[in-house]
């Protein structure tokens, strides 16, 4: 095309189209008037394209070979750059780049060399970048390791183990193994050693070998196996453990041991100055032993794979006897029997001797006599024996045989001792008595000045005897073998009668039986006798009267008399006679009183009562400013009457002998109606039915009418609509009427009726949404309500820098939408009622397509499939057809294009992607190269496909395509 100047003089604008590579220069504008001189340099550069990278050869062995790698590309003013993955390669001492950054020499190579490596080539206007090389090296073996799995420093024998090899190779490894040196028939990375005993203890050895690189490695590991212990005893060596004598144990283990740690009952056994221990610990010896040495001994043996506890072996240090002792009586009674018993301290128990004047007489550790004599002392002897230690030791008893104390008795001067008179007592002893005690109750006598002892203790005597001197009475007498107490002899003294005491009553009503009840002090009982105006009337000390009259005062006497002590006492008691009390009742002013009225009850006694009492609910009434009684007490009055006056109350009457109390009256004030109460809803639903309760506090209960706008609707406390509509809106008046007190009260309730919500939906702006546009979603009401809210995917959400609520949150606007706006909406609106959810509106933004991206091999062999995919992200999901070398027809209307390359396949193919909702197009293009094959002629023809046949069968494909 020529290149097509335009030039503005008015503003010195110069327009170029259609420029080349040779437009490239220096352009110089000037001008006359003014005079003015400027340049501008243009440089015209083509796009790259088509970068590719070759090398020589991609088989490469680490540290020996070099490799070559070559980028070409197709533009003007290319500039070259070289990636080891995302790493920039830069010119080192193993790497030089030449020929303007084309060539990537890299000599000695590594394995970090291997890649994915690729050029980018770049000018001012576009770059583009090369298919990824990798290289093949072959490496190692090197970094060999050779790991014991269990890894341990010792194994024990009869256990398994694996001795794992690995090593850095390329290609794998293989590997060999020995053993001490000696090559062993096992191959691969694993050497599996089953039930190893000790004797297989020593160096393993693992060889790697590379067959490519032919480079050998090893590693050496020693394992060292070891028997465990079996078994584990202490023993002792030589005689019994003797006290102050020399003792050693020895640890007998069966297998090897490291070491040997001695226990003493769980602990450790600490060295001193007498426990020693051999060099390796297998015998330890006691010199001298002590009983301190006594306990559970154990001997621990350990090796590196096991350890060992002997069984406890118990150690009894043997000693004695020390001198026995002997217990037993030193005095006994003639006749009698004495048991000795004779120990020994002593390990084992001694044996034991005993005798008598010179005479064994006994072969145990007790010694029982036989009856013994009148005979005066006797000496014992016991010796103690103990067989192991072959020691004795003896020691000896002292017995003096005497004479037992006989019966004793105590015997009165008086069988019946009286009060103030005197008494002796006297022990009665058979035998002799070196001392007598006399005891009372128990407790030791001791003189007073009423009570004197006879100079032996044998007698005591009560001059003159008292009351205190009542109890059991005992002697005792002692001698040095025995002791006797006397039989307990019980003094009582006799006294009385004092002056009597008669209970009973001092006032009785006419009519009524009375009892008296008669009691003297006396010692033994008194008799008792009753007289009446001075008739005897009773013989007893109870005396019960017939039916009493209504004569006033009358006199009882009772006499006590004593037989022993011939004494009689006597008293009299007064008995007043009156009449009762007649029954009590109370009658109100008013059988219905009314608050702020008065009221007065009054209390009805038929016959004499001496006061009146007025309770309330069971308290005493008392006056106040409302409340006052007469002067008898017989009416009380409320004026005026208030509703604190509820209650029962009762009148009491009083005499001398009598009371009344009145039944219950009960005093209910009637009050009312206060203000009614109306309970119910001010708002409600059309088509729904309200309930209004209405409510006054009133005595008695009042009665209820309802009025709906002045008309009268119910005749009770309680009031239902029929379904509401908008004429039901209005006033509602409750009136309460007291049919005693004859007052009524009234109350109003207002009642607001509103439609229902019935739908809601969410009503988007665009049936499309699209990616960087506006989109609202508005929702859509039908009803009254208070409230809207707005929900994505079941959450509440908020606004943000993109989404903003209008004021009555009736609408949500995106400025722009963007993909994650992608979700579910519902809108909630609600009213005083109820709250109801739209159904979900999915929201699902269109966008794309992105340019695409093709995958597939740039440069192929001619006979060989080729697969060319193109992928591009949109939404929905793009439409995608082929071209070829910019030509119209249509190879293939899928992201996918597949054909059998020939010489003639080779060029540009273009991909297309267009949204079909977004009507937006996005193209790329990839360079194919086929290059001719090695086989003969024929077989490329009878595998290839001509590029004309292919775009011919393309033809109705894009006709179809171009129809969506």
């Amino acid at each position: 095309m020529k290149l097509i100047l335009t030039f503005d003089a008015s503003t010195g604008t110069l327009i170029l189209k259609n420029v080349t590579l040779e437009d490239s220069g220096s352009y110089i504008i000037q001008g006359l008037s003014p005079s003015l001189r400027a340049s501008a340099t243009l440089s015209v550069q083509e796009p790259v394209s088509d970068v590719r990278v070759s090398a020589n050869d991609t088989n490469l062995v680490e540290f020996n070979d070099t490799v070559s790698l070559t980028c070409s590309a197709s533009g003007s003013s290319l500039s070259y750059r070289w990636h080891n993955g995302n790493t920039d390669i830069t010119a080192s001492e193993r790497i030089q780049l030449s020929d303007n950054n084309k060539t990537l020499t890299i000599s000695s190579v590594l394995r970090s060399d291997q890649g994915p490596l690729y050029c980018t080539v770049s000018n001012g206007i576009s770059n583009g970048t090369s298919q990824p090389v990798l290289l093949n090296i072959s490496y190692g073996p090197s970094n060999l390791k050779l790991t014991p799995n269990p890894s341990k420093p010792v194994y024990r024998a009869e256990s398994d183990l694996v001795l794992r090899c690995s090593a850095d190779s390329n290609p794998p490894a293989y590997y060999s193994w020995a053993f001490q040196g000696a090559l062993i028939n096992q191959k691969g990375p694993d050497l599996r050693l089953d039930n190893v005993q000790q004797s297989q203890s020593g160096n393993y050895t693992c060889w790697a070998h590379n067959d490519v690189t032919l480079r050998y490695a090893s590693v050496t590991t020693w394992i060292n196996i070891i028997e465990p212990i079996s078994e584990i005893g202490v023993n002792a060596s030589g005689k019994q453990p003797i006290l102050n004598e020399p003792f050693t144990l020895s640890c007998e283990v069966s297998g090897p041991a490291d070491s040997i740690l001695w226990l003493k009952d769980g602990s450790f056994l600490p060295v001193n100055n007498r426990t020693t221990f051999s060099v390796d610990n297998s015998t330890v010896t006691f010199n001298p032993v002590q009983l301190s040495d006594d306990g559970d001994y154990q001997c621990e043996a350990y090796n590196a794979v096991s350890n060992g506890t002997s069984p406890k072996h118990q150690v009894l240090v043997n000693y004695g006897p020390e001198q026995p002792v002997i217990t037993g009586p030193s005095l006994a009674v003639t006749g009698s029997t004495v048991t000795f018993n004779c120990t020994a301290t002593s390990r084992p128990p001694s044996q034991y001797s005993w005798y008598f004047n010179g005479t064994r007489v006994a072969e145990s550790s007790v010694y029982e006599t036989g009856p013994l004599t009148s005979a005066g002392h006797r000496t014992y002897t016991c010796m103690a024996f103990n067989s192991v230690t072959g020691r004795n030791s003896t020691a000896t008893k002292e017995l003096n045989v005497i004479s037992p104390v006989s019966p004793v008795t105590v015997s009165p001067s008086t069988s019946f001792p009286t009060l103030s008179s005197s008494l002796t007592l006297t022990c009665d002893v058979t035998g002799a008595a070196n001392a007598i005690h006399w005891l009372k109750d128990g407790q030791i006598l001791v003189p007073d000045n009423r009570t004197t002892f006879s100079v032996d203790n044998s007698t005591v005597t009560f001059n003159p005897v008292q009351l205190s001197d009542d109890g059991d009475y005992q002697c005792e007498a002692f001698n040095a073998v025995s002791n006797g107490t006397s039989p307990k002899y019980q003094v009582l003294v006799n006294y009385g009668p004092e002056e009597p005491v008669i209970t009973g009553p001092s006032l009785a009503v006419t009519g009524s039986t009375v009892t008296f009840n008669c009691t003297a002090t006396s010692r033994p009982p008194s008799q008792y006798s009753w007289y009446f105006n001075g008739t005897r009337v009773a013989e007893s000390s109870v005396y019960q009267t017939g039916p009493l009259t209504s004569a006033g005062h009358r006199t009882y006497t009772c006499m006590a008399f004593n037989s022993v002590t011939g004494r009689n006492s006597t008293a009299t008691k007064e008995l007043n006679v009156i009449s009762p009390v007649s029954p009590v009742t109370v009658s109100p002013s008013t059988p219905f009183p009314t608050l702020s009225s008065s009221l007065t009850l009054t209390c009805d006694v038929t016959g004499a009562a001496n006061a009146i009492h007025w309770l309330k609910d069971g308290q005493i009434l008392v006056p106040d400013n409302r409340t006052t009684f007469s002067v008898d007490n017989s009416t009380v009055t409320f004026n005026p009457v208030q509703l604190s006056d509820d209650g029962s109350y009762q009148c009491e009457a009083f005499n001398a002998v009598s009371n009344g109390t009145s039944p219950k009256y009960q005093v209910l004030v009637n009050y009312g109606p206060e203000e009614p109460v109306i309970t119910g809803p001010s708002l409600a639903e059309t088509g729904s039915t309200v309930t209004f309760n209405c409510t006054a506090t009133s005595r008695p209960p009042s009665q209820y009418s309802w009025y709906f706008n002045g008309t009268r609707v119910a005749e009770s406390s309680v009031y239902e609509t029929g379904p509401l509509t908008s004429a039901s809106q209005g006033t509602y008046t409750c009136m309460a009427f007291n049919s005693v007190t004859g007052r009524n009260s009234s109350a109003v309730k207002e009642l607001t009726v509103i439609a229902p919500i019935s739908s809601v939906m969410v009503i988007p702006s665009s049936s499309i949404p699209i990616l960087s546009f506006n989109l609202t979603l508005t929702c859509d009401v039908s009803g009254v309500f208070n409230s809207i809210y707005w929900m994505k995917d079941g959450h509440v959400f908020s606004e943000n820098e993109n989404r903003t609520f209008s004021v009555d949150n009736s609408s949500v606007s995106f400025n722009p939408v963007q993909i994650l706006d992608d979700g579910i909406y519902q809108c909630v609106a609600s009213n005083s009622f109820s709250e109801k959810t739209s159904p979900g509106y999915k929201l699902l933004v269109s966008y794309g397509p992105d340019t695409p991206v093709i995958q597939g091999p740039h440069s192929v062999k001619a006979g060989f499939r080729v697969t060319l995919t193109c992928t591009a992200f949109s939404q929905p999901p793009s439409h995608y057809f082929w071209k070829f070398n910019n030509n119209t027809d249509i190879l293939s209307t899928t992201n996918v294009l597949t054909m059998t390359a020939s010489v003639s396949s080779a060029g540009h193919y273009t991909c297309v992607s267009r949204n079909p909702l977004t009507n937006v197009t996005a193209t790329a293009t990839f360079r194919l190269d086929v290059t001719e094959p090695s086989a003969a002629p024929g077989l490329l023809s009878s595998r290839g496909l001509s590029l004309t046949a292919l775009l011919g069968l393309s033809v109705p494909l894009l006709t179809n395509w171009l129809s969506h």
